[in-house]
């Protein structure tokens, strides 16, 4: 975001009455003050244990939840909270959207999502402040696949699963943060609010589903409106998972365009370090699985996904061989997802298991092979 119907859209403001609720609910100035708001429950647990890998700090979570109660157990119990309109049974089927286009859906978030993210000027200085995807960007890259198919395994998201477990270690990453930078010194909040916010949390929320599903539409694939919603339903659950407010997960695809241009018009604000992050992000991950592209091939990619005006501000400008080659790849990509409405559904769930299965392999060999070194301890 900002693409250019996006601007267009920004500019008319809302066109209904239903929509000027939801205008009025994601105001800058309501999202200015949810800029103020982190994550109480959490942060008071990281206060009392010692900044650690991810499963070890949850360890000591669960076992003070049940020694000592308090805010370890206040916490636990919230993880495991099931707001009512939960139906798992639409959370396998999202998960199932998910595997079904799991190849795209990561070259969408690293050449779209991350990329377009760093033009958000407040939420990236958390990682320039931390720096933590300039110094070892792959890693980090394949740590957020793990997330990512920890998620869409057996049991998907729900309380006791692995990919549960993996959502409330990414809470108390964030948590954790939250403590180094209050502690260091290192962060102003005068000039950028809280780190990892409510409205940045949100904003992550929308970069995983909003933001993969246009990008998959922009890569030629027509998604349906109900696989659309899927996806938006599964990461709205994931998003209360993370803790983000109730108030910042829209409950409908309507309502959640409404919040990404809010929050787009609020936050852009590309800098010299959006430029630095995006061509460290694409440099890093040239030649990478699963897709070894170039890094000129990627940076094509980046600029059909994210747009001209964006890919302008932050300095993307590939050469003309690759952006003619990567119309070529779209090409083959639409005619290819056409077939998806004449496959019958065994054809379906075979693609979505072999999806699964090799981004399992790609993650595992891009970690090292060696599952004590994940930054999570399991791997669905």
């Amino acid at each position: 975001m900002p693409t250019t119907e996006e601007l267009i859209k920004i500019e008319k403001g809302p066109q209904t009455p239903q929509q000027r609720i939801w205008w009025d609910r994601y105001s800058h100035a309501k999202l200015e003050q949810w800029r103020q708001v982190c994550d109480d429950s959490a942060d008071a647990c990281t206060a009392l244990i010692k900044r650690g890998r991810p499963s070890d700090m949850l360890d000591e979570v669960e076992l003070r939840a049940k020694q000592e109660g308090g805010v370890f157990e206040d916490f636990m119990r919230q993880c495991h909270e099931v707001p009512g309109w939960v139906d798992f049974d639409a959370l396998e089927e999202g998960s199932r959207v998910f595997r079904r286009y799991a190849p795209l859906q990561g070259l969408v978030l690293l050449c779209s999502s991350l990329v377009e993210g760093y033009a958000y000027n407040k939420p990236s200085q958390v990682l320039v402040a931390t720096g933590r995807l300039q110094k070892d960007v792959t890693r980090r890259i394949y740590e957020t696949g793990q997330l990512l198919h920890n998620m869409v395994g057996e049991g998907n998201i729900r309380p006791g699963s692995i990919g549960h477990r993996t959502l409330v270690e990414v809470r108390l990453i964030h948590s954790a943060v939250r403590q180094f930078l209050w502690n260091s010194g290192k962060w102003n909040v005068q000039k950028y609010d809280q780190p990892i916010n409510q409205e940045d949390m949100a904003g992550t929320v929308m970069e995983f589903d909003f933001m993969v599903a246009r990008g998959i539409g922009n890569l030629g694939v027509n998604l349906s409106y109900e696989e659309k919603s899927l996806m938006q339903y599964f990461w709205r659950y994931a998003g209360h998972v993370l803790g983000v407010h109730n108030d910042l997960l829209p409950a409908t695809l309507e309502e959640q365009e409404m919040l990404a241009l809010q929050l787009s018009s609020h936050l852009y604000s590309p800098s010299p370090d959006s430029e630095k992050l995006a061509k460290a992000l694409l440099r890093n991950m040239a030649g990478q699985a699963p897709f070894y592209l170039s890094e000129g091939m990627l940076t094509a990619f980046s600029e059909l996904l994210i747009g001209p005006l964006v890919a302008h501000d932050i300095n993307l400008k590939p050469e003309l061989a690759d952006r003619i080659r990567v119309r070529l790849l779209r090409e083959v990509i639409r005619v290819t997802a056409k077939g998806r409405y004449f496959a019958p559904e065994m054809l379906q769930k075979l693609v979505e298991q072999s999806n699964h299965k090799l981004r399992r392999k790609n993650i595992f060999d891009g970690l090292g092979g060696n599952p004590e070194r994940f930054a999570f301890r399991s791997l669905a």
